[in-house]
């Protein structure tokens, strides 16, 4: 994806391996990044995190204040969503929508942190990006 055909020049990735370029190897449980570096924190491997709770205590610690966190997830119901969100200490949820990612149903969830400030992305991306 051209990521710069939709306005934005500031990406930053990172997987637990190590991936393609411009994808940094880092452990989404420890981020090695400054608080409230980024304007938004994608990721759809929460599922996957040996501790989601601390993966969520990273996402909103390097997202600005008034940025946002999207959460995407295999489909699922509004019980769910609110599990998901009670991880989620410093933001609440602004949309949850179903979407197709790489041909897969997903729910996705958008959760703004509570204030603002910055200029980033970060995103968490797949072992391989196909």
């Amino acid at each position: 994806m051209a990521l710069s055909q939709i306005g934005l020049s500031d990406v930053t990735a990172v997987e637990l391996v190590d991936s393609i370029p411009l994808v940094k190897r880092a452990d989404p449980h420890n981020l090695p990044f400054f608080d409230r570096v980024f304007d938004f924190v994608f990721t759809a491997h929460l599922a996957e995190a040996l501790f989601p709770w601390r993966f969520v205590e990273e996402m909103e610690r390097t997202v600005r204040r008034g940025g946002f966190c999207v959460v995407a997830v295999d489909e699922c119901s509004g019980d769910d969503v609110r599990d998901i969100a009670r991880f989620f200490h410093n933001s609440k949820v602004v949309d949850v929508a179903n979407v197709t990612l790489e041909r897969v149903k997903r729910t996705s969830i958008l959760f703004k942190l509570q204030d603002s400030k910055r200029t980033s992305i970060l995103f968490k991306v797949q072992d391989s990006l196909s």
